[in-house]
């Protein structure tokens, strides 16, 4: 699934991207932002049993995608906005939510190595966009604000919604920290 903002990438005026991604052990929802246009955005739906290799290579892709909008906006990849894991009581879940986060943090890494990393909590990255704390419509709701559908494309998932929100947030803090 690859949506993005009606505006022209090299138009915006913003002088970097930033990668949303909001990651859990079966999804992967990412988000690629050129100041306040949305460039593209997506999930992932992977396998519990499915091998490591066919998850690198979804990081890989991911990699190129983004690289792609590096050449074709003649701009770098500045920072990579990544949900913080929610560490719970629940040992195996926990586990495989830092496991998720190495690989994110590999993939932002080795794919961008001149790229800051934030871990931002849900809770910081819906009160930078002035989201309730709670309930999922309010993101979805800002998410698919900053989306250009084409005629007979559908909605978004939530994983894709909540990177959305990550990438935008992140965005904001940069440009907060900045001022």
């Amino acid at each position: 699934m690859s949506r993005s903002s009606s505006r022209d990438a090299r138009s915006v005026g913003a002088d970097y991207l930033v990668v949303g991604v909001d990651a859990s052990p079966l999804r992967v929802g990412w988000a690629i932002m050129l100041g306040p246009a949305l460039l593209d955005c997506g999930t992932w739906f992977v396998k519990q049993d499915e091998p490591i290799a066919s998850r690198k290579q979804l990081w890989r892709d991911l990699r190129d995608n983004v690289r792609g909008y590096e050449r074709h906006t003649r701009r770098d990849v500045r920072i990579i906005g990544i949900e913080a894991p929610f560490v719970g009581p629940n040992r195996q879940g926990s586990l495989a939510h830092a496991r998720n986060i190495g690989q994110q943090e590999a993939f932002a890494y080795t794919s961008f190595p001149y790229a800051e990393q934030r871990l931002i909590q849900p809770s910081e990255w819906r009160r930078m966009l002035g989201l309730p704390m709670r309930g999922k419509l309010a993101a979805m709701n800002h998410a698919e604000s900053l989306i250009a559908y084409e005629p007979g494309e559908g909605t978004i998932d939530q994983d894709t919604a909540d990177a959305i929100c990550i990438a935008d947030a992140t965005r904001r803090i940069i440009e907060a920290e900045e001022e």
